[in-house]
């Protein structure tokens, strides 16, 4: 969990989305995080201290609450891993990029030096006006993250870019504020999913490959401030990075060939079909016309990795295997063959199955073999991030 034992103090501002702070408190908690809450005078026009009392562990730090004798105050709310300003309001932007001091809540802001994440919310109008901006402005050259509010309907009526961030990606851009940055700047390509080899119309040849373990790889990556392309044939939901869906091996290569071009490191985890059908059809194949036996030809696909090694770029290789006996070696014949710089092994079995959310990786390269044994795909991503990069 990169989120575990980290203090953060969840800065709460009077906006009309001040509710969803709630639910941020909550996913916080969830990944472990030790969070501190600070509350403008905004907001306490809106809520009661108790309804936070209940959801924090710690003392609420507010213009009602501060208690220099019990640590609660601005100089010890500000000692903290990360400060998360969310929803954040006009006001607060435009104070603390001018360094105004007028309440509790101003100077916690100030008395920190933790890195800070501001997620806006309010009319989009108030958003753009040329203070605000000058003032958003002024904060980035400082250091502030900001995560861009979304374009719906406002509390007001209008539509704006001016709604509160989703949950998740307010939780993706604190993991990635607390994580190292050992891949900034860098260019990665992962690929995930199985491929859709077409039989007809409406029938494919396919495999039962979840992509948890590239969506888990492209997270870390991202987390570790990569600039990150997912090339995916599984449902991908939002994202932060580049998403780029394919379904064909022939659709993936052809991602791959030109995304690669300028990539720093190519991982490749696609489960891609062995065999494709020599012979494909359109529209429906109908039973009544086949009849009871009706048998196809299939050829060999195409190989990816075979087919990318003009690629400059550092490649990772994944290697699915059921014989114990004779993976290793094979996995070692694959390093080699394919011109790989990395591959990883992993042994299907009952506690690493399609679709689980763990699995037991090896991986191995010219210096060896490193066991990063039996973990979440969570986890695993993260070991092999550092190892690899």
């Amino acid at each position: 969990m990169m989120l575990k034992n980290k203090k953060i103090l969840l800065a709460v501002c009077g906006s009309i989305a001040f509710y969803k702070a709630y639910e941020i408190l909550s996913a916080l908690k969830k990944e472990g995080a030790d969070v501190y809450v600070a509350l403008s005078d905004g907001v306490l026009k809106f809520c009661s201290l108790e309804s936070w009392e209940a959801l924090c562990k710690h003392k609420i730090l507010s213009s009602k609450t501060q208690d220099w004798q019990a640590g609660i105050n601005h100089i010890q709310y500000g000692k903290m891993d990360l400060v998360l300003i969310a929803p954040a309001s006009v006001n607060t932007i435009n104070k603390l990029a001018n360094g105004i001091c007028d309440s509790v809540f101003m100077q916690t802001l100030i008395a920190s030096s933790a890195p800070l994440l501001i997620a806006p919310a309010a009319n989009n109008k108030m958003l753009e006006h040329f203070s605000t901006q000058n003032s958003i402005k002024i904060l980035k050259e400082n250091g502030a993250k900001f995560i861009e509010p979304e374009n719906k309907i406002l509390a007001c009526g209008d539509l704006g870019k001016g709604g509160l961030a989703s949950i998740w990606s307010i939780i993706f851009e604190c993991k990635k504020m607390l994580s190292k940055q050992s891949l900034k700047g860098k260019k990665i390509i992962i690929t995930g999913g199985a491929t859709i080899e077409k039989i007809d119309s409406v029938r494919a040849i396919t495999n039962f490959s979840s992509g948890k373990m590239a969506k888990a790889l492209a997270n870390a990556c991202y987390f570790a401030g990569a600039n990150v392309s997912l090339i995916a044939s599984f449902e991908t939901d939002f994202l932060p990075f580049d998403v780029v869906k394919f379904k064909s091996t022939q659709e993936l290569l052809d991602i791959c060939k030109a995304k690669g071009k300028d990539a720093d490191i190519l991982i490749m985890c696609a489960a891609v079909s062995d065999y494709v059908c020599k012979q494909t059809y359109e529209g429906k194949l109908k039973k009544s016309e086949l009849g009871k036996n009706f048998s196809l030809e299939l050829c060999e696909n195409i190989d990816v990795l075979s087919n990318l090694k003009d690629l400059k770029c550092k490649k990772i290789g994944f290697k699915l295997e059921t014989d114990s006996k004779n993976a290793l070696q094979n996995a070692k014949n694959m390093l080699k063959n394919k011109g790989l710089d990395g591959v990883c092994l992993n042994i299907l079995g009952e506690k690493n199955a399609f679709g689980s959310d763990e699995n037991e990786i090896k991986f191995i390269s010219k210096q060896g073999v490193i066991d990063l044994g039996f973990d979440t795909k969570t986890n695993l991503a993260q070991k092999l991030v550092e190892i690899v990069m």
